[in-house]
């Protein structure tokens, strides 16, 4: 293949912000992706006559590299920001509870705001209240689900910080690296041992900053800046408008990069999956290579179903409703797209997007077939909600190993890696949700770091 200045392998946000940000400084820029379409984990297809995300949905709003990116783009007037009255549901033993207020993705801040929830018992409350008066943690620890359970017992642990914190990487806490799987709870322990405390701290400090945080201390959302954005027309807008301001770059589609040649110097950025990257590595640096496939991957798979509205009860004002691991559901999400989001909402049709596919409990995401996935999940939603009628249109997305697992050590395996390609191939750097952190605003910033 003939080289540019750059080479960039990978087209999903992580790839094409790296490459941007090159094109912006003056190189020549190749792009090659193996699919037939740009962005990777977005992606947007056909619910019925809709156009509806078919991955993420959503980015932090307070990641000031993407919102830089979404001015250099010129999408700022798209911005939009979710609408529902609820930020989110819990189920428990067949009831659904609200999010309690005041919480950080799932940590409790205030006792008294978990008890008022109805969520946990008394005596879980009690551990919350006794927290801040435990010593700081054991070095042995090496999970989030161990460093819980120690400080908050198994039932906050299992019922509010594992359906977020694992959530949120289809995984669980008791698989995940307490140092290096949610950067939020290094910026806690910062401030406190405690994590009540520390936590405390760093919703104050956002709140200072005209920031919210979902369940924070400031209940008048009208006050405050969003927690997340998305776009009018979809999250897949921001890879339309990456690829059109990409029109100085040579683009290839449908075009697989071969194995990096051991004597190849040109620079490369590989924005693919570290197995994906394993593979490139392979001939001119086999320890690397070796490492990266030490980072595993859960699959995830998502039914999108829409339904008359007058055929759906209870009606939810809610973003979704988490179901956690410990009640022993396939089902671990369902947004309420039409709910959360006001370019879904119709006067007659509800819009939910069921997720399924945790690390160590993802084969099903495959074996099942479309129809199979479906029943199956709207099983599980029916414990919850009453349906009538058919769905008017459903679609099936399948993530096959998606979501990179950050299981303890992970951050001293990345930094292995990178030792190993500083060290032999100083020509190739890495970028991706595979490294320093997964969603959207994690992938651009690692790959203008890259660049």
């Amino acid at each position: 293949m003939a080289h540019s200045d750059v080479t960039v392998i990978g087209g999903g946000i992580a790839g094409l912000a790296a490459a941007l940000a090159l094109q912006d400084a003056g190189r020549d820029v190749s792009i090659y992706e193996a699919s037939s379409r740009w962005g990777g984990k977005i992606k947007s297809s056909l619910v019925g006559d809709t156009m509806v995300d078919a991955g993420p949905d959503s980015f932090l709003a307070r990641a000031q590299p993407t919102i830089d990116l979404c001015e250099r783009l010129g999408l700022t007037s798209q911005l939009t920001t979710p609408v529902a009255k609820v930020p989110a549901y819990i189920y428990r033993e067949g009831k659904l509870y609200e999010l309690p207020k005041k919480t950080l993705v799932g940590f409790p801040v205030d006792a008294d705001a978990v008890a008022a929830s109805g969520l946990v018992s008394d005596q879980a409350v009690a551990m919350v209240r006794n927290e801040p008066t435990l010593p700081a943690h054991e070095n042995s620890v090496e999970t989030i689900g161990g460093y819980c359970r120690q400080r908050f017992g198994d039932e906050i642990t299992d019922y509010l910080i594992d359906p977020l914190v694992g959530g949120i990487n289809a995984s669980n806490v008791d698989t995940l690296c307490l140092h290096s799987a949610l950067p939020l709870l290094q910026e806690s322990l910062r401030h406190s041992h405690s994590l009540v405390f520390g936590m405390r701290q760093v919703l104050e400090k956002r709140r200072k900053e005209s920031s919210s945080i979902l369940g924070g201390l400031d209940t008048d959302a009208r006050k405050r800046k969003p927690t997340f954005y998305s776009f009018s027309t979809g999250i897949a807008s921001f890879i339309e408008a990456l690829v059109t301001e990409l029109h100085k770059s040579k683009m290839h589609l449908e075009t697989p990069h071969e194995p990096i040649h051991p004597r190849d110097s040109n620079r490369y950025v590989i924005a693919t999956p570290a197995y994906g990257a394993a593979e490139l590595l392979k001939s001119t640096n086999p320890k690397a290579s070796e490492l990266l496939t030490q980072i595993r991957y859960a699959s995830v798979a998502q039914v999108t179903l829409a339904f008359p509205k007058k055929s759906v009860t209870p009606l939810l004002d809610t973003s979704g409703i988490v179901f956690p691991r410990a009640d022993n559901m396939l089902l671990s999400a369902c947004t309420w797209l039409s709910s959360k989001w006001n370019h879904y909402a119709t006067d007659d049709s509800i819009l939910l997007r069921l997720t399924t596919g945790r690390y160590g409990n993802d084969s099903h995401t495959a074996a099942l077939s479309n129809d199979e996935l479906t029943t199956t999940l709207l099983k599980d939603i029916q414990q919850v909600l009453t349906i009538h009628a058919d769905p008017t249109a459903v679609r099936v997305q399948r993530w096959p190993r998606s979501f990179p697992q950050y299981e303890p050590g992970h951050n001293k395996l990345v930094a292995e890696i990178r030792q190993s390609l500083q060290h032999k191939t100083p020509n190739i750097t890495l970028a991706g949700a595979a490294y320093d952190g997964i969603g959207i605003p994690a992938c651009v910033h690692s790959g203008i770091e890259a660049a």
